[in-house]
C-alpha cells in the first residue's frame, strides 16, 4: 500500500500545456485491486478522483486537484483470443504499442485513431476515433469492460448490461476503467494518395469525399485557395498487398506516418513540423509517388500537438458550415491578426455510445489547429468564431479537444443524455470521480 502513493505528489500538466493540476494525492496503481485500493482511500479521506493516461487530451478531463489516479502501471496485452477475434488490454496501453503488438501477428483493432501515446483508457474515455464512414470509434469495438466504480467495486462489463455503452465512453465519470476487450480483425495496409482539390470543387462534392474511399481526409486553409484531399484505400488482406514496401510497424511515434487533423495530413508549412518527417517527405514529392502502402496505424497521430477546436456535423451540413466557416476565419483574420490556420475533414460512422457520435449516415469532423506556439489571445477571435459557425449546424463537440459548451447545451445534442446521467447514478452516486470540469459538462 506505501508504493501506491507518491510521498510527493507532482505538478501535472497535460501535453499541450492546456490542462494542469496540483494533486493533493497521486496514486499509481498496478492491479485492479490497488485502484480499488486507491478509490477506497479516496472515498475514506473525503477526495474526489480523476483517472489519467497519457495526457493528450487538451481538454482538461483528466485534471484534479484532490486525487490524480495514473494507470501507467496497467500496461500491456492481458490475452489475444484468436479463435474469439478479440484482444484484452490493460488500459495504460498506449495506443502505438497495441497497434504494433497486433500488426505482428497480422491483425487489428477497428477505429483506431488518436495519437500513437494515447492510452486505450484515455481513447476510450474520450471517444477517439479514426477516419472514415465505415468506422467507428473505438469504443464501439469494445466488448467487455473492467470497471473501477465510484464505490470502490471491481465491474465486469458486457454489451448485454445495462450501463455498458455509457462506460464505453464514460469521460472517466462513471470509474476507472482497467481494462477492456477489443474485437481484432485481419491486418491491412493502406494505399494512400493525395490530389489537390479547388474550392469549388469542395463546395461541390464536399460530403461526397465521404464515399471516396474508407479512410478520407480533406485539408484547406480558408484564406488561401489550395485544398488537398488524403485518400487512404485499404489493401486488404495484408499478404496481398502490392506496390511500395510498408513502413516498419514499430511502436510509437516511428511508427506514426501521418498527422492529426488539424496537422493536415498534408504539406501544411514550417508551421506544422510536428508533422511525421515520413509523411512530410511523401507529400514534399508526391508528384514523384502517387501511392505508398501503409500500416493502419499510420492513422496514429505523431509529433507535437496543436491547439484544437473540433466538433462533428451532419453530413449534409458539411458544405454550408465549410462555407460559413471560411467567411468567419478570413473576417477574424481582417479584423485582427491573419493567420493560416489549417481546417482538417475527417468522417466518422454512427454508433450506439451514449455520448457518441447518434445513429444515422455518420458525420463530417471539423477542426481547427494552431501551434502552440501562438498565444491564445491571438488565436482566439478565430476559434470563437469557427465554434458559433460549428454550433449552428448542430455540431458535436470531440471531448478530447476544447469547446465552451456546458451541461445544458451538452444535454439538447445527445439523445441518450438521460440514460448517461442514470449510469453515472449507478455507478457513481456521490461523484467520486467527479471535477470542476465534469460539473461544467455533465452537471452535479
Amino acid at each position: 500500500m506505501t508504493d501506491l502513493f507518491a510521498a510527493a505528489p507532482p505538478a501535472w500538466h497535460n501535453r499541450a500545456r492546456t490542462a494542469q493540476a496540483n494533486p493533493q494525492v497521486w496514486a499509481a496503481p498496478r492491479t485492479p485491486q490497488e485502484v480499488a485500493a486507491a478509490v477506497a482511500h479516496a472515498a475514506q479521506a473525503g477526495l474526489q478522483v480523476r483517472p489519467v493516461g497519457s495526457g493528450t487530451a487538451l481538454s482538461p478531463l483528466a485534471a484534479g486537484q484532490e486525487m490524480m489516479l495514473s494507470l501507467a502501471g496497467l500496461r500491456g496485452v492481458a490475452e489475444l483470443s484468436e479463435a474469439d477475434g478479440t484482444v484484452t488490454v490493460w488500459a495504460g496501453t498506449p495506443l502505438g504499442e497495441l497497434a504494433a503488438a497486433l500488426d505482428s501477428r497480422g491483425l487489428s483493432v477497428p477505429g483506431l485513431g488518436g495519437h500513437a501515446e494515447q492510452t486505450v483508457g484515455g481513447a476510450l474515455a474520450t471517444g477517439t476515433h479514426a477516419t472514415g464512414l465505415t468506422s467507428r470509434r473505438l469504443g464501439a469495438a469494445v466488448t467487455a469492460l473492467e470497471l473501477v466504480d465510484g464505490q470502490g467495486q471491481v465491474r465486469q462489463l458486457r454489451p448485454e448490461d445495462m450501463h455498458f455503452s455509457a462506460a464505453a465512453l464514460s469521460l472517466g465519470a462513471l470509474g476507472a476503467v482497467t481494462r477492456a476487450t477489443l474485437r481484432t480483425q485481419p491486418a491491412y495496409r493502406l494505399r494512400l494518395s493525395t490530389r489537390s482539390v479547388g474550392w469549388g470543387e469542395l463546395m461541390a462534392l464536399g460530403p461526397e469525399y465521404a464515399q471516396a474511399a474508407p479512410h478520407v481526409s480533406l485539408t484547406w486553409r480558408p484564406a488561401r485557395e489550395d485544398h488537398e484531399a488524403v485518400l487512404l484505400r485499404r489493401a486488404w488482406p495484408v499478404a496481398e498487398a502490392s506496390g511500395a514496401a510498408a513502413p516498419s510497424s514499430g511502436a510509437g511515434t516511428g511508427a506514426s506516418l501521418l498527422g492529426g487533423p488539424a496537422q493536415a495530413l498534408a504539406d501544411a508549412g514550417a508551421l506544422f513540423s510536428p508533422l511525421p518527417a515520413p509523411m512530410r517527405q511523401l507529400l514534399e514529392s508526391r508528384a514523384q509517388a502517387e501511392v505508398v502502402l501503409a500500416p493502419q496505424h499510420a492513422l496514429l497521430t505523431g509529433g507535437d500537438p496543436l491547439r484544437e477546436l473540433e466538433y462533428a456535423v451532419p453530413l449534409a451540413a458539411l458544405t454550408p458550415a465549410l462555407r460559413d466557416l471560411r467567411a468567419v476565419l478570413t473576417r477574424a483574420g481582417t479584423q485582427g491578426t491573419p493567420l493560416q490556420l489549417p481546417v482538417g475533414v475527417r468522417f466518422v460512422a454512427a454508433d450506439d455510445l451514449l455520448l457518441g457520435t447518434p445513429a444515422g449516415e455518420g458525420m463530417a469532423v471539423i477542426t481547427l489547429g494552431a501551434p502552440l506556439a501562438l498565444p491564445p489571445e491571438v488565436t482566439a477571435p478565430h476559434f470563437r468564431g469557427a465554434e458559433g459557425v460549428l454550433r449552428a449546424y448542430g455540431g458535436l463537440p470531440a471531448w478530447g479537444r476544447l469547446h465552451g459548451l456546458g451541461e445544458t447545451e451538452l444535454a439538447a445534442l445527445y439523445p441518450g443524455w438521460a440514460d448517461f446521467r442514470a449510469a453515472r447514478d449507478a455507478l457513481d452516486p456521490q461523484r467520486r470521480f467527479g471535477s470542476p470540469y465534469l460539473r461544467r459538462v455533465l452537471g452535479e
